[in-house]
């Protein structure tokens, strides 16, 4: 009998109509190894319907969003495109992630690299890993990219520990999904202000990738930490979804810009 081949991982990228901002050739690239979901939103003014809106302007978002799934396709991804015509951003973002089973979403910066080839993670603990890690696994599998699990020592939790309890079981979990060990690299550190040193730190770095903190209710997405690195990083950022939620992935992301 033959194994299926796994579905991979799927990611939300919202796209604004009729201008979108062209995303960098570099980025494209990265996340061709996923399912993209590309979500074309057209914002519908107060007093028109949707129903309005897409009969006057249809056509030309179709002409748009399918422009951007062909740069997708033609770097190798697997694009499912969505057009909506909304007066809610926000709930048609998390209403699209929740239908398209999205496993992370992309918070977008303007950059012009051709190639992303060092990519960030900080990590909050194991319950975080558990989901990055088979996610980083299918967006880095051309084997070139180097990635740096970052930890940010707890208060009273000495480096030694953290390796022990958290970086090194997380580098196990890439390894065993596949990464490369040699493109591994530990990083432990000890700061009065983790969202600022993770910000610090992201600078050095081609992309972001981070987990939400477990929520409590539908409506929260991130804690304070991620919230700011989103918000004050300077490269893209992609926020893995808890696998519990049931939430509106994009809303705080686009509000912290």
């Amino acid at each position: 009998m033959t194994e299926s081949v796994p579905s991979p991982s799927s990611i939300l990228v919202d796209v604004e109509l009729p201008d979108p901002e062209p995303l960098a050739p570099g980025l494209t690239e990265m996340l061709s190894s996923l399912r993209v979901v590309l979500l074309g939103w057209y914002a519908v003014p107060e007093q028109t319907s949707p129903e309005q809106a897409r009969d006057q302007f249809g056509d030309e978002a179709r002409a748009a969003l399918a422009e951007i799934a062909q740069d997708f396709e033609a770097a190798g991804a697997e694009v499912t495109p969505r057009l909506v015509f909304t007066g809610d951003k926000f709930d048609s973002l998390g209403r699209i992630s929740r239908e398209e089973h999205c496993d992370a979403v992309l918070v977008p910066t303007p950059m012009d690299r051709d190639h992303l080839r060092r990519v960030l993670v900080p990590l909050r603990g194991l319950h975080n890993a558990r989901r990055i890690a088979p996610f980083v696994a299918d967006l880095v599998q051309d084997d070139t990219t180097d990635v740096t699990l970052l930890h940010i020592l707890e208060e009273d939790e000495t480096e030694d520990a953290s390796r022990a309890d958290v970086l090194e079981p997380a580098a196990e979990m890439m390894r065993e999904h596949g990464i490369d060990a040699g493109l591994l690299r530990l990083d432990a550190r000890a700061t009065d202000d983790p969202a600022d040193t993770i910000v610090e730190r992201s600078g050095e770095y081609d992309l972001v990738v981070l987990g939400e903190t477990k929520p409590s209710v539908r409506s929260i997405l991130f804690g304070s930490v991620p919230e700011q690195i989103v918000r004050q990083a300077q490269v893209p950022v992609i926020v893995v979804r808890h696998e519990d939620v049931e939430a509106e992935v994009a809303e705080r992301a686009a509000q912290a810009d």
